[in-house]
């Protein structure tokens, strides 16, 4: 219903512009690398606040996961500099890490950086800037993988098998840009 409406609502904004603007669908992880740097910092929570999402959630009789920040949240930080870079709250359970990222775990007021063994110089600078996002006025302790304190594990449950494989990371292209033209005839 919703999307519904927000496509609804993204045709009635390119007619208002006299057809001069281009309505483009994206796909979450499909997203072209022109897409990001109009966020810079973008933070995706978990959950939502939607009553179609507060429906599906009691309907299916799911669990909400909507993101609550005095609560527990692990967020997977990616990108690939200031102006490319992303948070993305993924479940927080030791399964979710892999050393090729870095990841913000917070509890309330405690705050974890974790970095992972395959992870740039690059990941551990986006992180701190993403924990200047998430929780700005608190001072994370920072874990190197392998060097986790027993309360790290203990927020996510119990520590677990996670993956150490390296992602390879597709590589930034350039955008290529078509025009279609309709004839009348």
């Amino acid at each position: 219903e919703e999307r519904a409406a927000a496509t609804s609502l993204a045709n009635k904004m390119v007619e208002s512009l006299k057809f001069q603007a281009v309505l483009v669908r994206l796909y979450e992880g499909k997203e072209p690398i022109e897409f990001f740097p109009i966020f810079q910092n973008l933070v995706i929570f978990k959950g939502g606040a939607s009553t179609g999402y507060k429906k599906f959630v009691s309907e299916n009789g799911s669990q909400d996961d909507t993101y609550s920040e005095s609560g527990v949240a692990l967020f997977r930080v990616q990108g690939s500099g200031p102006d490319n870079m992303q948070a993305i709250q993924v479940d927080a359970v030791a399964p979710s890490l892999n050393s090729s990222y870095c990841y913000i775990l917070h509890d309330g007021d405690t705050v974890f950086t974790w970095i992972g063994n395959l992870s740039s110089s690059m990941d551990q600078e986006l992180a701190e800037r993403q924990l200047d996002v998430i929780k700005p006025n608190l001072q994370s302790r920072m874990l190197k993988e392998g060097s986790e304190y027993d309360q790290f594990w203990k927020i996510l449950g119990i520590k677990s098998e996670y993956s150490s494989q390296k992602i390879a990371r597709d590589p930034e292209s350039d955008a290529h840009l078509f025009c279609c033209t309709f004839l009348k005839g």
